[in-house]
């Protein structure tokens, strides 16, 4: 039943978003279809900031692009490890990662911040607090954090609840069924205003900023690929600048 519901989910927002004539159709794996102002499903179509990047980046490139849904984020680069995926957008860089795909040059920034109930709140200042106390915290499955985050993935695993809707995290911080989450913060910004009980941590600074890449297979793409990629984000840094300021 699980592999249908993905099937379709492929079907429903598989679409091909450039108007041009192209050489070359790119598939990009996206794993939330309500990820706003990023990602946003509407009408049978996947729309969002995300989107409007690659539609600026490609824009008259020998390159179009059809958007795939997945399980979550880990699968997306499984499939792009095995060159089942062509490329990955919104994706901050690791050495493990740069083991199997190539990463362009940065198109925007990220920066990552910790929610709350403000029904259950706690006197934390950054994440060894949260894990000293025992509080339990709300992460995407197969994101990365930065550094210090990767540790507690291994040394407090029974204190981080994955999953792979953001919705779903603020459901359940909303119902203090988690006492934190971390999120992008204009996602963040998003769901506060839409959920009463959930803000931003206060004195809690951000805890990854990172510049934010295309993940491109090493399978299907070749390193002169990516230099003509590059190529079309320089020429292109101005419109992404005003896409995500």
């Amino acid at each position: 039943m699980n592999k249908i519901k993905t099937v379709l989910l492929c079907l429903l927002f598989s679409t091909s978003l450039s108007v041009f004539a192209c050489e070359r159709t790119l598939t990009v794996a996206s794993h939330d279809a309500f990820w706003p102002p990023y990602v946003m499903g509407m009408n049978g179509q996947l729309q969002g900031s995300e989107v409007d990047a690659l539609n600026i980046i490609f824009k008259d490139s020998p390159f179009c692009f059809e958007v795939k849904m997945l399980p979550n984020s880990k699968r997306a680069f499984t499939e792009l490890r095995h060159g089942r995926i062509d490329l990955g957008w919104a994706a901050s860089y690791t050495d493990k990662r740069a083991q199997f795909v190539h990463f362009t040059d940065s198109y925007r920034t990220e920066v990552m911040r910790v929610y709350q109930n403000k029904n259950n709140t706690h006197t934390v200042k950054n994440l060894a607090d949260i894990f000293d106390q025992g509080l339990t915290i709300g992460a995407n499955f197969g994101s990365y954090y930065g550094a210090e985050f990767e540790q507690y993935k291994t040394t407090h695993k029974s204190q981080i609840e994955y999953t792979s809707a953001t919705s779903k995290r603020f459901e359940m911080l909303n119902k203090q069924l988690i006492d934190f989450a971390i999120e992008d913060e204009l996602v963040g910004a998003y769901f506060s205003k839409r959920a009463n009980n959930v803000a931003v941590v206060p004195n809690f600074n951000a805890i990854n900023t990172d510049d934010i890449h295309l993940m491109l297979s090493k399978k299907t793409l070749s390193v002169d690929d990516v230099k003509v990629i590059n190529q079309l984000i320089l020429q292109n840094k101005a419109a992404l600048k005003a896409l995500f300021e």
